[in-house]
């Protein structure tokens, strides 16, 4: 589905195309589903968190890792978040197209 220009989005420069635009939904439904699971994964990573009593080196090294990982999914969030909002985007300019 790359356009030629290297992006995922289709090329919307042609006017308002009815495949178009339910492509580009389609990718708004698939970006929000997979959006709102790295979401979930980060809150429920989020409850896991490593107390105080967490002492041993391997108690440590898993908090680390668990600290890593929710950095990891929150960048991934933001990535996909960014992704929606050009998905939007696009579809703004296939409606306004004439």
């Amino acid at each position: 589905m790359e356009s030629a220009g290297g992006s995922i989005l289709p090329d919307v420069s042609g006017g308002p195309d009815a495949e178009t635009l339910a492509r580009l939904r389609e990718q708004r439904w698939l970006l929000r589903g997979v959006r709102d699971a790295v979401e979930v994964s980060g809150r429920r990573l989020a409850g896991q968190e490593a107390g105080p009593a967490w002492r041993s080196p391997a108690q440590r090294a898993y908090g680390a890792g668990l600290g890593e990982l929710s950095a990891n999914l929150h960048g991934a969030w933001r990535a996909l978040d960014d992704a929606l909002w050009a998905v939007d985007e696009a579809i703004g300019r296939v409606k306004a197209a004439p």
